[in-house]
Parts: structure tokens; sequence; C-alpha cells
């Protein structure tokens, strides 16, 4: 598990839409953390490929039994 603090956590479980994420992340300033929690399966691929296409950094994807965790950084 990553050690890195976020500046902020969206829990995201039973949301079928990893769009709440990217709109959080265009809130944020740069050099911060978000962190994502989920339960749908089909983010593991979507959230990192989302944020990769609009310019943010996955620091890391973890699951943990039928959650997943996504540390995303919004780039300096």
């Amino acid at each position: 598990m990553s050690q890195a603090k976020p500046n902020l956590s969206l829990d995201l479980r039973g949301e079928h839409c990893p769009y709440n994420a990217i709109a959080t992340l265009e809130t944020m300033q740069p050099g911060q953390l978000l962190e994502v929690v989920t339960d749908c399966s089909q983010w593991a691929h979507g959230i990192p490929e989302d944020a990769k296409a609009k310019g943010y950094n996955c620091l890391a994807v973890e699951q943990h039994g039928a959650l997943f965790r996504f540390l995303i950084k919004v780039p300096r």
C-alpha cells in the first residue's frame, strides 16, 4: 500500500461512472493527491487510463479484496 497521504479522498463504492474522480481532479491544485476507493472492477483500467489521458499521474493502483484504491497526482 502506498504511504503517500492524499489531500482528498473519494469513496465511490456503489458508483458505476469514474467521471466524479476526473471532475474532482480538475478542481485540485498542482501537486495535490487524490485517493479514489471503488468496488467497481471495471475501473481497474478505466481510472488510470482516463487520468493519464487528462494529464494526471496515477501513482498507485491497489486491490484489497473487492475494493480498488487509486492514488492520482495533479501535475505541477
